[in-house]
Parts: structure tokens; C-alpha cells; sequence
């Protein structure tokens, strides 16, 4: 389970409508109006999944800047796999260097098994004070039901990354992997992106897929 500071972090970043309200960033209003938080809405549509196999297994990617490759955040669904492999339910990592430098397993471990289901959630990174973090929040499925928030927040630490200013979504849609079962995903969407920039406007951008 996270940390009690850990969850108040996560709060602060998903629940603040402008950074520059918060002294500890070091943003200047009336500056460029970076980037400083990404909201991703997607959707999971399964087709027969067979907790048996576990499967589909499905992994999503979230890069801050695409010109470094090397960092990044991972969030795979029906299974986790880092030094060891388990089943069902979804695992978040933050990534650097191909380590895993922070890592969350959902509580709920319950591997996807209806002929069916949609799976509804938005990923949200983050820059605060040149830490970059990442969380999935609002999930919902018919066998799931909610999943995600606060407690799930992993971070990279200090880093030269000042903003999201490089986001790039098609870089998140190309870099989807089914790594098993792909026979059993109907369609994996990304609905649409959200940008926060520090002046306290937002961009929405509505994706046709």
C-alpha cells in the first residue's frame, strides 16, 4: 500500500486546475504556458477472455518526452510482470534506463474472464517541481468495476524534464503491445488527451479511431 504522502501527492497533481498556484513547481505565470499535466481517456474492448491463460495481456506506454526514449511509464492490464509474473488485475511502473524505479500492483487481482467487457479509464502524468508522475484514476469495467486512484501513483524522480512540452499521443496509441491473446481484444481506443498548461488554460483533443 502507498504511502500516506504518497497519496496526497497524487491528489494535489489530479485535483489543482492551475500549477501556478503551487510556489514548489517554480513556474511564472505570464511565461510560455507549458505542458505540465496530461490526462489520456481509453478503452478496452474485450472479446472471450480466458482467465484459464490469462488472457489478452495488454500493455500501455506513456512517454514524457519523445526524444528520450529511456523514460517512461508502463501500465499493463490483466497481468504484471517485472521480476516475477502474476495474473489478473493491472501493475504500474515508472521506467528509466530500462529499470524499474517505482512500481504499484492493484490490490484487486482478478483475471479477466467474461466473453465481453469494456474498460474505461484515463491515465494522468505529471510535472511537479521537475518530478514527473504518472497514475491511472477513474477506471471502471463490468468485471473490474472501479478501479484505480491515488494509491496507485508511481513517479521518476528528479529529472531535466521541466514540462510535457514533447508529449506526443500517437506515440501512446503506436506503442500499445498485446503482448498475448491478441485474438481476444476487440479494440483498445484512445478516446481522447487533455493538456494542462501552467496558465490554467486546457486543450482537449477528441480522437476518431
Amino acid at each position: 500500500m502507498a504511502s500516506l504522502s504518497k497519496y496526497r501527492f497524487l491528489k494535489s497533481f489530479l485535483t489543482l486546475c492551475t500549477i501556478c498556484e503551487l510556489s514548489a513547481v517554480g513556474a511564472v505565470c505570464g511565461s510560455e504556458p507549458d505542458v505540465w499535466k496530461i490526462e489520456e481517456d481509453w478503452e478496452l474492448e474485450t472479446y472471450q477472455s480466458d482467465p484459464v491463460i490469462f488472457s489478452p495481456q495488454i500493455t500501455f506506454f506513456t512517454v514524457p518526452d519523445n526524444r528520450d526514449s529511456s523514460t517512461y511509464f508502463q501500465l499493463q492490464m490483466n497481468y504484471a510482470a517485472d521480476d516475477s509474473f502474476s495474473a489478473g488485475g493491472f501493475h504500474v511502473a515508472a521506467i528509466r534506463n530500462d529499470d524499474s524505479i517505482d512500481e504499484e500492483r492493484s490490490e484487486q487481482q482478478i483475471a479477466l474472464s467474461f466473453n465481453s467487457d469494456l474498460l474505461k479509464w484515463t491515465n494522468v502524468m505529471a510535472v511537479v517541481n521537475n518530478e514527473v508522475l504518472f497514475a491511472v484514476k477513474d477506471g471502471i469495467g463490468q468485471e473490474w468495476g472501479d478501479f484505480g486512484g491515488p494509491e496507485y501513483l508511481v513517479r521518476i524522480g528528479q529529472t531535466s524534464i521541466t514540462d510535457l512540452r514533447f508529449y506526443d499521443h500517437q506515440l501512446s496509441v503506436e506503442s500499445v503491445d498485446v503482448g498475448f491473446g491478441k485474438n481476444r481484444v476487440s479494440s483498445i481506443k484512445l478516446k481522447r488527451v487533455r493538456l494542462f498548461r501552467i496558465d490554467g488554460t486546457t486543450t482537449t483533443i477528441e480522437l476518431k479511431q
